[in-house]
């Protein structure tokens, strides 16, 4: 595994320098954003991509994998050399998969950090029936987070990147169930990446969406993605709290933020598992991200739905839902106590 990274504050300043120094840059690359991110920061990554490369460009308008599939065609049938992304986790997972596919090297430079994916060897685009689908595929073999960039992107995305963090908690904990049961192999240094991730973003003491606390934030979010390109699985990562947010995705009316629906997930597994969550609770209000089911308009009818479903999307993927009996009286208590407390 190779992964250049820089994590700093403008970051994209310095883009000439590090550009300068991949030597295989000269040559053809294609460059992959949406019109509207184009339009925002486009200015500040193409004229120096010009500098050292021969540039191609393409605008997505849909994340589906038949689209990452014509993107990765092209990549082949021109000789493309380095495919670089710019935007969110549409259009860096469809680069992400193309390069996969196509065998080419991906340059990520994200303009939001929602969720863990900036730098996981997964992708999630969509079927032919609109539902996702997550694919397996490797890391970006460069990634440049501008934090004064992600400072002024929009705050729901970050705390969708707080959530999706906090839900390394219950997914570490399946993790051990998994393998208590043989069902799953331990890797012991990706569970620590994991570990230390979720202990990066608790035990810092900011109190506010500054600088120093999105940086943790973002080195937290990196982190959980090489855990999971280490341990060959999403494991470290995501266990039924992730379940859950697929169910969502497939069944409810209502569909949010990965990053909430997992920490959503991630309160209703600890109280499956047994397990306090009190903290979890403090430090989600503390930045204020909202994951009352009533507020992310998760009916209960839904909830119940979901969570029945849950297991059903990977009966292979061991988690408490296992070890658990649910039927509808304690799904409808449990959504009552979430309307409480959160």
């Amino acid at each position: 595994m190779e992964c250049i990274l820089k994590i700093e504050k403008n970051c994209w300043n310095r883009l000439d320098e590090y550009f300068s120094s991949i030597v295989l840059l000269h040559g053809k690359v294609l460059y992959v954003s949406d019109e509207n991110i184009d339009h925002l920061f486009g200015h500040r990554i193409k004229p120096i991509l010009k500098k050292y490369a021969n540039l191609k460009e393409q605008f997505v308008d849909n994340n589906t994998i038949e689209y990452a599939m014509d993107i990765a065609e092209r990549v082949i049938a021109t000789d493309i050399q380095f495919i670089v992304g710019l935007g969110g986790g549409k259009v860096l997972d469809i680069c992400k998969y193309a390069a996969y596919v196509s065998k080419t090297k991906f340059i990520s430079i994200p303009t939001i950090v929602s969720n863990d994916g900036i730098a996981s060897p997964i992708a999630v685009l969509k079927r032919q029936d609109g539902k996702p689908k997550s694919l397996g595929c490797a890391i970006p073999y460069a990634l440049f987070v501008d934090l004064e960039v992600i400072m002024k992107s929009p705050i729901k995305y970050i705390k969708a990147g707080i959530g999706d963090t906090l839900s390394n908690y219950t997914a570490l904990y399946d993790w051990k169930l998994a393998v208590k049961a043989k069902k799953e192999t331990m890797k012991d240094l990706a569970y620590l990446m994991s570990s230390t991730a979720l202990d990066t973003l608790l035990n810092c003491r900011f109190t506010q969406m500054d600088y120093p606390f999105i940086k943790s934030l973002v080195q937290s979010l990196v982190l959980s993605g090489i855990a999971m390109d280490f341990a060959g699985t999403s494991r470290p990562c995501s266990g039924a709290e992730h379940l859950f947010s697929h169910a969502l995705d497939y069944y409810s009316k209502q569909t949010n933020l990965h990053g909430l629906q997992v920490a959503l997930g991630s309160i209703v597994m600890a109280k499956l598992q047994n397990r306090k969550y009190d903290f979890l609770l403090t430090y989600l209000k503390n930045f204020d991200v909202q994951i009352n089911p009533k507020i992310l308009n998760i009916t209960k009818e839904d909830f119940i739905l979901c969570m029945n479903k849950a297991k059903s999307l990977r009966p292979d993927k061991y988690t408490i839902l296992d070890e658990v009996t649910l039927n509808d009286a304690l799904l409808s208590s449990i959504y009552d106590e979430l309307c409480e407390e959160l």
